[in-house]
């Protein structure tokens, strides 16, 4: 099998391995087309996906060497699998006896990083020689324990981003957003940065009207500063005088709250200067904030829009499944791999994605020609979304996760892993007595 068809599902939660394990495989012409965070995600993506090979860590919650036995020989086509060992663990032998076809050892270095496409390359081989055989047998094994994976995650800037307007885009990034800042309690600053369209806070819950703290505000506070010093810096103060407390550890900067003011002076005068001052605002947010997720509006010719996507360190595509949204996203993409060199930090979320409608997650990477990673798949939930909308509470802060919420926590476990566990320990929803009732209180 040549290269360029070679398809790769990893799971794993270490954010670094991630990132190092995303560009070997792009340089090999290997497709990465999905990451998750736990054993059951990886099975359903493996095979969902039509994947050639796993890579996984042994310490997913719910992985285990059932599993790699299964993904081996429980299906038509053998799907290959290759560990991701942590250095002097002892899964090695039990996992080799279920069927995986070698392994590197994590944190991963040059030269472990280095072996990770010629093992998939021969992991392939191999499962497929053995399937046509029909003489692998491997044996079963009680489960082995699920450990979280409580390391590897590191502090970033997540864009949240769609060309096409009406796909979700806000809904993913207010409950990105609230998995990772009140659910997780990990410091999180949520940005409204779309211009054409600011309305985040609705989904907060949250008045933008009622005082003069939002986007405009500091940027015409850095701005005639900026005229008097001749230097357009985002001091601390600045920022968090703009800031609004939400729950928990999660924080709001509001977008502008009247729609013409995208085209005041402050935001089209100076292209540059708005896109300095935009980067500066995600400076100084580091300091104070491990996660900051930005909401993009669809036009990337804006300046704000533009300079977010250039200053993540993840851009979030987010596609519905129809045509006209994935056939968006394939024509961006070039340009977007023009820009940047490569189209390693830009990762696909796929929204509202149902069987009944026609097109499979398999489809859209087929289409996309493996270009880009599924990170997570958010199922079709219309009352459920609305109701949050109207309540002004993120489906991913409720007290009973119903299955969006839960779709949501494993986006955000791609960010912060132990989310995983935090979201497991909620539960799910089982009876809903009152609308008030299946919210977290502030």
């Amino acid at each position: 099998m040549d290269n360029d068809n070679i398809t790769v599902v990893v799971g794993h939660s270490a954010w670094n391995d991630l990132q190092l394990i995303g560009a070997e495989l792009e340089k090999a012409g290997i497709a990465l087309i999905s990451t998750v965070s736990n054993g059951a995600d990886l099975m359903d993506q493996a095979r969902s996906l039509g994947a050639d090979c796993v890579l996984f860590s042994p310490t997913l919650p719910g992985m285990t060497p059932g599993l790699v036995q299964e993904l081996l020989v429980g299906i038509d086509d053998s799907i290959a699998a290759v560990g991701l060992l942590p250095a002097g663990s002892s899964y090695a032998a039990e996992y080799q006896r279920h069927g995986m076809k070698g392994f590197v050892t994590t944190p991963l270095d040059t030269v472990q990083v280095q072996r990770v496409a010629p093992l998939v390359q021969e992991a392939v081989r191999m499962a497929a020689e053995e399937r046509q055989a029909r003489s692998f047998a491997p044996v079963s094994a009680e489960d082995a324990l699920s450990i979280l994976d409580r390391g590897g995650w590191q502090q970033q800037t997540i864009a949240v981003y769609s060309s096409k307007g009406g796909v979700g885009k806000s809904t993913v990034a207010s409950n990105l957003a609230t998995a990772l800042g009140v659910l997780g309690q990990r410091p999180t600053l949520l940005v409204d940065g779309d211009m054409s369209r600011a309305n985040v806070h609705t989904f907060l819950g949250v008045d933008i009207d009622a005082e003069p703290r939002n986007l405009f505000a500091l940027y015409e506070r850095v701005i005639a500063r900026g005229n008097r010093s001749g230097s357009y810096v985002v001091q601390a103060q600045t920022l968090q005088a703009n800031v609004r407390a939400y729950r928990g550890k999660l924080h709001f900067l509001p977008g502008i709250p009247k729609m013409h003011m995208a085209g005041l002076p402050e935001f089209i005068e100076d292209s540059d200067r708005t896109m300095d001052i935009f980067g500066e605002i995600l400076e100084t947010a580091k300091g104070f904030y491990e996660f900051r997720v930005i909401d993009v509006g669809p036009d990337f010719n804006l300046p704000i829009h533009w300079a977010a996507i250039q200053k993540a360190d993840t851009v979030l595509l987010i596609v519905t499944p129809e045509r006209t949204a994935i056939t968006d996203v394939k024509n961006i993409l070039p340009t977007l791999a023009r820009e940047f060199g490569t189209l390693q930090k830009f990762r696909l979320v796929l929204n509202g994605f149902d069987e009944k409608f026609g097109i499979s997650p398999k489809e859209v990477i087929k289409f996309l020609e493996g270009k880009v990673t599924i990170v997570g798949t958010l199922p079709y939930a219309p009352t459920e979304t609305r109701l949050a909308i109207n309540e002004g509470q993120p489906v991913a802060g409720q007290k009973k996760l119903a299955p969006i919420g839960e779709a949501f926590v494993r986006l955000a476990a791609n960010f912060y892993p132990p989310l995983e566990a935090i979201g497991a320990k909620r539960g799910r929803v089982k009876k809903k007595s009152g609308l008030l009732s299946m919210f977290v209180g502030d």
